[in-house]
């Protein structure tokens, strides 16, 4: 890629909000410069690694590597993750000097647009799969196909696989999921009487879901009955409700934006008409991310939150939460894709290490280890069918598995797609004033993000 079109299509990538980048060990070279190195480099490992899906045994880090790993602690549970990781990543790879470097949450994106703005990107990156589509257009992520075994890929679920890949290669190796489900308040929900589903099958509909909801607000004089998480610009997490319903961002091919359909369309009039009866929190989908926090407080009755967040409620209100499974409509649940994906940076200086580092944190004994540690859930089929052994919230944890296996294949390849950020940012800004005042109806919402979508969608 020339360094005027890299520009430009980073320039698009801060505009949204998502780039990602840390220390580049290329010291003062361009970002084009340590992309053409790191791609002569690369094709020398082939040729000694062998065709695509080569094993990764035998492969040798250059001398004095060092890898700067970018990443962020959600949770206290996340970080006792990432300290056992690392701790045993350094041990068992003494001949390359791992350089942690973590970030607050919330501060991840933003820290890490600083950086790349100033071509300085780390090694080896953690990152939501949802924003994983710019990296691909932008060329800046280091062709994994060459140094990871084919047999760890084959062990890697499709539709986690499918968000790592572009363009016929590797580009992320994928590190864990987690997803939304109900937490409900304990106590409310047993002096309500309302019963909790035991399965998938048994969930509430959308229907029992807005009863429920009333009878909650108006028992326990609530100003509202739930929330969820996509807040703080992670419109996404509602999304498993479009496509549960049937509807869906963009057509099979991708090559057609559909958000003005009649089943994406009830899907946001359903948000709609839960604001219409104050039943669902009024705060915007772009502002901050309140949610949790209006639980723990017991000023709303349930919540629409992620497997990350059982350390979270615990310390917060200790016995009195519980988890359910994701409604249902017409047969069908769904829920959201989250999770996070590991890549390496084309321009870093040390290819072999990095890609040892990757394969490293994402090989099956180590993604066990991870998941049964930090609560999440892994992506490799071997261990799916493997009865984890977590280290807390063991029952919670089993229903979020079985939630996993409902994320619909279709939002997994939207959600994936490169114009996808933009999309999510197009629709927290186009839901906000339906949200938060209701000066927006649901039908303008889908018009207006189908016109603004179909524009991006016609730029690439």
């Amino acid at each position: 890629m020339r360094k005027k079109e890299f520009k430009k299509v980073l320039a698009a990538v801060l505009a949204v909000g998502m780039a990602a980048g840390l220390s580049a060990c290329g010291g003062g070279e361009t970002a084009s410069e340590t992309t053409a190195a790191a791609a002569a480099a690369q094709e020398a490992q082939e040729e000694t690694v062998g065709e695509a899906g080569g094993a990764v045994e035998g492969l040798v880090a250059e001398e004095g590597a060092e890898i700067e790993i970018a990443y962020w602690e959600g949770s206290t549970s996340d970080k006792a993750a990432w300290d056992e990781l690392l701790a045993n990543l350094q041990k068992d790879h003494p001949e390359i000097k791992i350089v942690p470097q973590t970030y607050p949450s919330g501060d991840f994106p933003e820290m890490l647009d600083t950086r790349v703005a100033g071509d300085d990107w780390p090694d080896v990156i953690r990152y939501t799969y949802q924003r994983l589509g710019k990296f691909k257009a932008a060329d800046v992520m280091l062709d994994l196909t060459p140094y990871i075994s084919q047999e760890s890929l084959d062990d890697v679920s499709d539709a986690f696989l499918s968000a790592g890949t572009y363009d016929g290669k590797v580009v992320a190796m994928p590190h864990h999921a987690d997803t939304i489900a109900i937490y409900y308040n304990k106590r409310m929900f047993e002096e309500a009487g309302i019963r909790i589903p035991t399965s998938v099958e048994d969930a509430w509909t959308w229907e029992e879901l807005t009863d429920i909801a009333r009878t909650l607000k108006e028992q326990f004089n609530l100003p509202y009955a739930c929330g969820g998480i996509w807040e703080g610009g992670s419109g996404y997490r509602y999304l498993p409700f479009v496509y549960m319903n049937g509807g869906a961002l963009l057509n099979e091919d991708q090559t057609a934006v559909t958000m003005n359909s009649p089943e994406v369309l009830e899907a946001i009039q359903f948000y709609e008409n839960l604001r219409k009866e104050d039943l669902i929190c009024n705060t915007a989908l772009t502002g901050t991310a309140t949610t949790n926090s209006l639980f723990v407080a017991e000023q709303i009755a349930f919540t629409f939150s992620g497997s990350w967040h059982c350390s979270y409620m615990e310390e917060n209100m200790a016995g009195n939460w519980g988890v359910t499974y994701m409604p249902i409509r017409n047969g069908k649940t769904g829920s959201d894709m989250g999770g996070n994906a590991i890549f390496a940076y084309a321009g870093t200086e040390y290819p072999n290490a990095a890609a040892i580092v990757v394969d490293y944190i994402t090989n099956a004994e180590n993604m066990q280890k991870f998941c049964e540690t930090g609560g999440f859930i892994p992506v490799r089929t071997s261990l799916l069918e493997t009865e984890l052994n977590y280290a807390n919230f063991g029952d919670e944890m089993k229903i979020f598995s079985e939630i996993v296996g409902t994320i619909d294949p279709k939002l997994a390849a939207d959600e994936t797609s490169v114009p996808f950020q933009q999309f999510n940012e197009i629709f927290n800004e186009e839901m906000d004033p339906m949200v938060v005042n209701g000066s927006a109806t649901a039908q303008q919402v889908v018009d207006n993000c189908q016109t603004r979508m179909t524009e991006i969608l016609n730029e690439q």
